[in-house]
């Protein structure tokens, strides 16, 4: 898998919901609110928290100029810049986003035809890149299908989008066979079209959505359980209300290069499966909202801040989102250490405990009696969260004298 998501445009937050293109009408105005947009760049449409269509491009890309109404063509734009899209679809509004990416080895299906045109004479415009002027062969040619250019009868370049079709008298929602018209397919084109060329439209599966997004999570600790899995601590931030962690589902493992203003994560891993959920040290079969779980990963390839999506696509049966069976996902036993009693050594076997933490642990118990938790206990040693999340699955604290609890002075961390 080579998928590297590049960028992110999201609608509804532009300054200008649109901006007009003579004799192409208008373009949906969005911001890139991550990474950067780059023209020509493959796209997915989401919607809410489903993805309803995918192998767009991002064929056309402009900005309006500074202190004026008139628009100029751009190649990239960077985070929180506004900016004017055609990518094949005349859907776009606010709360939609389109997630942009390149991928190297995985295309569109093309192996179902639905129409074919002649290009009879290509043309380019600065604004709007390349159109041709076609004549219908076989078939429909749909505007917003799915083509590829062929030469001599082998395809040329990469798969792309009609984002305009017109006739003499504007807009085309489709043209039949024998008839002509205009494609306009902008700057998408790896070569540049010929008179003599063929475009071949391809059908797509009909659907109300592809795949439907449960949720994200940020890695913050890993686990190896030694069987192949592992168990991640993971945080989901409080701007991702809507999340579900959900055992079966199937989940995508993202590692993120760079700033949020050139951040690009590839798509480490795909088809994972959750094993497990747990909140609290608690498990269960579905956690959702925010804050900090402990998740079951079918992996070992798994870092601190790698992002796990979990996805169900739209065909998936029922039963793939069964439970796994006990034996995969079970934890290996790990004895349970008193901390208020266990000595040095046993101290030392605990989550994130260094010998210099165990030597503390040991001076503040002598000092103070003891403590009264474990997440007490880890505060006072000075481990991470996701290191306290770990520790409440390995440790306890045994009864503590009143008087000792009270001069503490560690206050309870709340994970």
């Amino acid at each position: 898998m080579t998928e590297v998501r590049v960028g992110l445009i999201e609608f509804g937050k532009a300054l200008n919901a649109s901006v007009t293109l003579p004799g192409l009408g208008e373009l949906p105005g969005g911001q890139v609110s991550a990474g950067r947009a780059v023209r020509g760049a493959r796209a997915r449409l989401k919607r809410a928290d489903r993805i309803l269509a995918d192998n767009l491009r991002l064929g056309i890309m402009v900005r309006k100029k500074f202190f004026s109404s008139d628009v100029e063509p751009v190649t990239d734009a960077g985070f929180l810049k506004d900016v004017f899209v055609a990518v094949g679809r005349t859907d776009l509004g606010p709360g939609d986003a389109l997630e942009l990416y390149t991928d190297d080895t995985i295309g569109p299906d093309t192996s179902r035809p639905l129409g074919t045109a002649a290009v009879l004479a290509p043309a380019y415009d600065q604004l709007t890149g390349f159109h041709v002027q076609v004549r219908a062969d076989r078939g429909v040619l749909r505007s917003g299908a799915l083509t590829g250019l062929f030469r001599g009868g082998r395809p040329v370049g990469q798969p792309m989008r009609v984002l305009g079709l017109f006739g003499p008298a504007g807009p085309l929602p489709e043209l039949p066979a024998g008839q002509l018209g205009t494609v306009l397919l902008g700057f998408q084109c790896d070569v540049p079209p010929m008179a003599g060329d063929a475009l071949t439209a391809y059908e797509e599966p009909s659907s109300d959505y592809l795949e439907r997004r449960e949720g994200t999570a940020h890695v913050h600790g890993v686990t190896d359980l030694g069987n192949g899995s592992v168990v991640a601590a993971v945080e989901v931030p409080d701007a991702r209300t809507n999340n579900l962690l959900t055992v079966g589902t199937r989940a995508r493992l993202l590692r993120p290069v760079g700033t949020t203003f050139n951040e690009r994560s590839t798509v480490v891993a795909t088809d994972l499966r959750i094993l497990s959920v747990a909140r609290g040290g608690v498990a269960m079969r579905t956690a959702a909202g925010t804050g900090v779980f402990t998740l079951g990963l079918a992996t070992r390839d798994v870092r601190q801040n790698d992002i796990v999506e979990t996805y169900i696509p739209a065909d998936a049966p029922v039963q793939a989102l069964a439970p796994p069976p006990a034996a995969v996902s079970a934890p290996l036993p790990v004895p349970v250490v008193d901390v208020n009693a266990a000595a040095g050594p046993e101290l030392a076997h605990l989550p994130g405990m260094t010998p210099e933490r165990v030597n503390e642990a040991l001076e503040l118990r002598r000092r103070q009696g003891g403590f009264p938790d474990v997440e007490a206990f880890g505060v006072a040693v000075g481990l991470q969260p996701h290191e306290i999340v770990r520790l409440r699955e390995r440790a306890t604290a045994g009864q503590v004298p009143v008087i000792a609890q009270r001069e503490t002075g560690v206050r309870q961390l709340d994970i």
